[in-house]
């Protein structure tokens, strides 16, 4: 599975864990996962990609 795949897979994940979280979820939890959706985001849009510049 190529790097592409893996971030995307992550961050569907962490996403769904936000998205379906209890509602007496800790806040600072919460923001904790939000981070870590933005730093996966993040690498997501600055992945190089050789295959799309050939």
């Amino acid at each position: 599975m190529g790097r592409r795949l893996e971030l995307e897979k992550e961050y569907d994940i962490v996403d769904k864990r936000i998205q379906e979280a209890p509602k007496d979820t800790p806040v600072s939890l919460l923001e904790a996962w939000r981070k870590e959706l933005d730093s996966i985001a993040f690498e997501l849009n600055n992945l190089y990609d050789d295959d799309e510049n050939e």
